[in-house]
């Protein structure tokens, strides 16, 4: 049996109750988080503009898109959902890809839930199904993937929102290995963003395998066949793409230990190669008082990857702000935090910002090279203006299961990335549903608190409301 016929087998064959306690609770956070990030991604600019070309090819209003009142046909909302979870960056990460799963896998497996009126429980199992899918092919491709210019969240995703999509439709082994295999024809994603600047194409990216996955496994539930190779065969993912793949181990222990399990939540809604330097920088902050203009100069020791993609002094977007070590470190010295709200008015363009950011400098160390990727390792160093000297060293980003962030904290951003869109009132029944999503006969009345109806739906973008009104209309 290859690859993608275990791959399907486990995810056919899971059930909520064999799910360990701990996996379940993780779960649970994650799409909490997720559907947080999806809220507050609904109000960036890019996401207006996507979401007026994309409903304006109407179909059946099955399907929601979250924080909107628009429905649309699964493959169209799980593209928009995904899009609105991956364009703030704010989304989950799995470091070994890197690649952020959440966002497109959840979105997959709410389309198919809702087109299939599955309850909570099966809702639950396969966005399981989709991380742990994505997870391991990720982990069999290794950092080389990622490192010859491939996005892991588009061209990995894929498989993971097909084997959600299809679990939630319950499709069988076989039909599940058919909607795996044709979902990787439709794999792609390239990091030439990370270069020219446009973080919508990392958004297109995880959007368009939500979008293929849930495509696939409509595909395959019709009776058409996919591929089985298509991660490990002649001209499978592997072999055109990273001839030092190894998928001899990609299913060992499948269904009894969980990859998923090392998926990180976001604390800050930047890169995710710049969460460590800022957790120690916010915390020798606090320990020492030091403020901004205290500083005379910062230097972050790395390995490549984060200087490759997380070195930029100079900043002209917020794309660049999002990525950059600099901007990031500056940011959180200057104002004592990042949010959203930072990033959306243009913080990283305030002088004091820019003065600051230049003082900090990425510098390359062949002991912390080492050790990527499996830590991903940054050694901080302030110096003050008055002669002193800060360190301080992360083995791992926060939110990793070696420096995990508490339901509290996880809750917190759940509230901060839901308020511009629902009522806090609003925004507590939402967060109620999901904790207890597992005991849903069906997922209507989480589907109904996924609107905004009851929030403050005058902060939805008016191009999103009005599209939405029009096609309530017109279907």
């Amino acid at each position: 049996m290859n690859v993608v016929s275990q791959l399907a087998e486990f995810a056919a064959g899971l059930h909520w109750e064999d799910v360990p306690d701990t996996v379940r609770r993780k779960l649970q956070d994650h799409v909490l988080d997720t559907l947080g990030v999806m809220c507050a991604g609904v109000m960036a600019r890019e996401s207006a503009l996507t979401t007026e070309v994309v409903a304006s090819w109407r179909g059946a209003p099955i399907c929601t898109v979250v924080a909107t009142s628009l429905r649309l046909p699964p493959p169209q909302a799980a593209f928009l959902n995904a899009f609105h979870g991956r364009i703030h960056t704010f989304d989950d990460t799995l470091e070994a890809g890197p690649v952020h799963s959440g966002s497109v896998v959840l979105a997959a497996a709410l389309a198919s839930a809702e087109s299939a009126k599955a309850s909570g429980a099966t809702l639950l199992v396969g966005i399981l199904a989709g991380y742990e899918v994505t997870a391991r092919i990720v982990a069999a491709l290794g950092p080389a993937h990622f490192a010859a210019g491939f996005h892991p969240t588009g061209t990995c995703n894929v498989f993971g929102a097909a084997a959600a999509a299809g679990r939630v439709r319950g499709l069988n082994a076989k039909a599940l290995t058919d909607a795996i295999g044709m979902s990787g024809g439709m794999a792609s994603g390239l990091r030439q963003y990370q270069i020219d600047g446009s973080i919508s194409d990392s958004a297109l990216n995880g959007a368009h395998a939500a979008l293929a996955g849930v495509l696939a496994a409509e595909l395959a539930a019709a009776g058409l066949a996919g591929p089985a190779g298509v991660l490990d065969g002649k001209f499978g993912l592997a072999t055109t793409t990273v001839r030092s793949a190894d998928f001899s181990n990609a299913t060992y222990r499948l269904g009894r230990d969980y990859l998923f399990a090392d998926t990180a939540i976001k604390p800050f809604p930047t890169c995710r190669f710049t969460h460590g330097p800022l957790q120690v920088l916010s915390r020798l902050q606090k320990e020492h008082g030091f403020s901004a203009r205290d500083v005379a100069c910062i230097e972050i020791a790395t390995f490549r990857q984060s200087i490759e993609v997380s070195d930029r002094p100079h900043v002209a977007s917020r794309t660049d702000a999002l990525l950059s070590h600099q901007t990031s470190a500056a940011l959180l010295l200057t104002h004592g935090s990042i949010d959203l709200s930072l990033i959306d008015r243009g913080a990283y363009l305030e002088p004091d910002v820019s003065d600051l950011a230049a003082k900090v400098h990425i510098v390359h160390c062949d002991e912390l090279e080492a050790r990527y990727p499996a830590a991903w390792p940054h050694r901080i160093t302030v110096l003050t203006r008055d002669g002193g000297t800060l360190e301080g060293f992360s083995d791992y980003p926060p939110g990793a299961p070696t420096n995990p962030i508490p339901r509290a904290d996880v809750e917190a951003k759940f509230y901060a990335t839901t308020r511009d869109v629902f009522g806090r009132a609003h925004a507590d029944s939402l967060l109620k549903a999901v904790l207890s999503l597992s005991t849903l006969p069906d997922i209507c009345s989480l589907a109904h608190l996924l609107q905004p109806e009851g929030g403050d739906a005058s902060r939805i973008p008016l191009t999103v409301a009005g599209t939405a009104a029009g096609l309530s209309k017109d279907t």
